[in-house]
């Protein structure tokens, strides 16, 4: 695998408001000690260590679908991966 393709861990399920706010939280509250932890994606996990600035972005979106519109909000943190980053496993997606 090389480093010029995609490669995506990605979960998608639906949780409680209660469930996903522990996961945000557990994430904050890793994200604001140094180095690297480890990060849940469905029934994986995956070590990262983001540095101490990276860019932020945050997206909140309304799609037109039958039925109705789905609305949906993404919160995305980049930055270069390191030499002490392991590459990801080959792409996954996981859904409930």
């Amino acid at each position: 695998m090389s480093d010029e393709e995609e490669i995506e861990v990605e979960y998608e399920g639906t949780l409680s408001r209660e469930d996903i706010a522990t996961h945000l939280e557990t994430f904050a509250e890793n994200l604001r000690e140094s180095g690297d932890f480890d990060i849940e994606i469905g029934d994986n996990t995956v070590s990262i260590a983001p540095p101490d600035s990276l860019e932020f972005e945050v997206e909140l979106e309304d799609e037109p679908e039958d039925g109705g519109v789905e609305r949906s909000i993404e919160f995305e943190l980049e930055w270069m991966r390191t030499d002490e980053e392991d590459p990801l496993p080959d792409s996954k997606e996981f859904e409930d």
